[in-house]
């Protein structure tokens, strides 16, 4: 699900905390919905979905048209840490919002189908009661959730959540970790240890979506659908990377001009003037909220995030409203530029897969009028039949010991550094795998050569 854990932040006011929504389990419930997922959601009705003329039918092929590649030694080291002797929390990363859910409650299906998995408090209370049968947790839970995935996972039922902390939704990027897994983990190791001695486990997990043939077509479909939703040039006559390219020129330069940022038209460089104009929406949004300080960009975004929202529960007039909406709105921006960034679109080629996942952010940031595209952006539809390669790195044992030690802190800190290395270590594996497969489906990218 669509979750990170973090310390809490420090609140601006102290509102009263809503009661922590306590899942439900129906353990009949959650098995039937795995194998709905499998046939229905992922790969698609088996036999049906090779015949020809009706293997495309919506339902038959699959509505993410994905298949996974889960190799043995990967399923025997998840097995081997996920089962009713141990206790495990699962780290996957974060790559594509929608396919995350229904790849992680494959993953259960397969180890451990009554495991909680962490959730967005918003949609937990979209339709709670069936959430909670489904035994989400909210992110929202404070304390009370963390004791509740404690106990589940010395249950030997597993914990699943995402720690990235921002998460930009690149399947090449593994981004910093939250705390939260490292934490609930050293807890939940110290208490195995006063009761018995049940293994703890960190369970690194990672996918990555490959197409399997040039969705060009479908991709240029979606570049005109954000084009006219944004009443912006068209792009029919352009090859599909140039095509992309000017979409992203022409979104920075309405975005800009809608809050009033001036851009340094002596920069040439796409990323340098991205980057300028996300400096000075977060420096505008600094001027008003007082925020505990960070090196990283992205957590300073997140506390005004969180600042901008305290102060809304306080109340006010209606201007005071409007300057708080227009502040939601500059924290979003900020929050969709990070996610184009150099550090991961700079390379010497543009692969579809990296084009196809910068389209699925666009629309979820700025196209989300009409139940078309509200539905698309809760589980967007996929431009083509796609292989999710999963990988488990070696589960790390949490030590009791080290866990309940004076220097907890930094032994907190080493487990997240492992679990983030991994991680990385595993998506980078998988491209160097299908290296040759995915550049031939790659274009010479204009984001580098137009510097």
């Amino acid at each position: 699900m669509n979750a990170t854990l973090d310390a809490p932040a420090a609140p601006t006011s102290a509102p009263a905390r809503r009661a922590f929504p306590t899942p439900r389990p129906n353990a009949v419930l959650m098995w039937v919905l795995g194998y709905i997922n499998r046939w229905f959601i992922l790969r698609g009705l088996p036999v049906l979905r090779r015949v020809p003329g009706i293997r495309n039918l919506p339902g038959v092929r699959g509505y993410l048209r994905v298949r996974l590649d889960l190799p043995r030694a990967d399923r025997d080291r998840l097995a081997s840490a996920v089962n009713p002797e141990t206790a495990a929390f699962l780290s996957p990363n974060h790559p594509e919002f929608g396919a995350d859910w229904m790849i992680d409650k494959e993953i259960s299906t397969l180890v451990a189908p009554e495991m909680a998995s962490w959730a967005a408090d918003e949609i937990i209370r979209s339709v709670p009661s069936f959430w909670r049968a489904n035994n989400l947790i909210s992110n929202a839970g404070g304390d009370a959730a963390m004791q509740y995935s404690i106990r589940w996972a010395l249950a030997g039922k597993g914990v699943l959540l995402h720690p990235e902390g921002s998460v930009h939704w690149t399947a090449d990027k593994i981004h910093p970790l939250f705390p939260g897994i490292a934490e609930m983990a050293t807890e939940t190791a110290r208490r195995a240890e006063r009761d018995g001695g049940r293994p703890v486990y960190i369970v690194p997990i990672v996918w990555k979506l490959r197409y399997l043939r040039d969705v060009s077509t479908a991709l240029h479909a979606d570049m005109l659908r954000i084009e006219r939703a944004l009443s912006l040039p068209r792009g029919d006559s352009l090859q599909v990377a140039e095509r992309f390219h000017a979409l992203q020129e022409n979104i920075l330069a309405l975005q800009a001009q809608r809050f009033g940022f001036t851009p340094d038209d002596s920069m040439a460089d796409f990323f340098d003037r991205q980057n300028a104009f996300r400096r000075w929406l977060v420096n505008d949004l600094e001027s008003r909220y007082a925020i505990e300080p960070s090196d990283s960009l992205d957590r300073r975004i997140r506390r005004l995030e969180r600042a901008i929202r305290a102060r809304k529960k306080s109340g006010g007039d209606s201007d005071r409203r409007a300057q708080l909406s227009d502040d939601r709105a500059r924290v979003a921006e900020a929050l969709r530029l990070g996610g184009f960034s150099r550090e991961m679109y700079a390379t010497p080629a543009l692969s579809q897969e990296q084009i196809a996942e910068s389209l699925k952010r666009l629309r979820a940031a700025l196209v989300k009028r009409g139940t078309v595209n509200t539905l698309h952006n809760y589980l967007p539809r996929p431009y083509g039949a796609r292989v999710a390669h999963v990988r488990v790195p070696e589960p790390i044992r949490v030590d009791a010991h080290l866990g309940a030690s004076e220097d907890r802190a930094a032994y907190v800190a080493e487990l997240l550094e492992r679990t983030q290395a991994a991680m990385q270590g595993a998506v980078d594996a998988i491209n160097a795998e299908f290296s040759a497969e995915i550049a031939a489906l790659s274009h010479p990218n204009p984001f580098v050569s137009s510097s």
